[in-house]
């Protein structure tokens, strides 16, 4: 029994982790450094593609800082999977970039150009040169054990281009 429970049990933890870092429905059509908090990745570098592409566009910079570690930046992940909607509002507003912060790797050297962040995920907020705009706590985006709809649509159409009639 024990020789089979062994295998069972690492091929659930494998399975587990291959599912937990594999792309989400809101991202699957982004640039890599949109898809996930890789650590071997360099957010400079990043994020210089990402201004590039925001000039071109129209858009704004989403950093957004966590890591795979993260149980609420895999719940957002998650939620913007389940809210089709918001997560193209997200997609039309910001080019987003994934700044990992873990033990392997806290970035420290990119992120001491930011005010310090009480916690993840959090967002920076950049214009599409690079200029901060806002330093924001995804907490106060939160309800329950999951986002406030409502709220992370307000966040969102906060910094949207505004339009002009005439």
């Amino acid at each position: 029994m024990n020789r089979l429970l062994l295998p069972l049990v690492l091929g659930t933890a494998l399975f587990h982790g291959e599912a937990y870092s594999a792309g989400h429905l809101w991202s699957q059509s982004l640039p890599d450094y949109s898809q996930g908090y890789d650590e071997q990745r360099d957010p400079a570098r990043d994020l210089a593609a990402a201004t590039a592409k925001a000039s071109a566009e129209g858009k704004k910079v989403l950093l957004l800082v966590g890591g795979e570690w993260c149980s609420w930046c895999q719940e957002m992940n998650h939620f913007l999977d389940q809210q089709p909607d918001l997560a193209s509002q997200l997609n039309r507003t910001f080019v987003v970039v994934k700044v990992n912060v873990s033990k392997q790797n806290k970035n420290e050297s990119f992120l001491k150009g930011y005010p310090e962040y009480l916690g993840v995920p959090h967002f920076y907020v950049l214009d599409a040169k690079g200029k901060l705009l806002e330093s924001f706590n995804t907490g106060l985006l939160e309800k329950g054990d999951s986002y406030d709809g409502e709220k992370f649509g307000k966040f969102i159409a906060f910094f949207q281009p505004k339009t002009t009639h005439g």
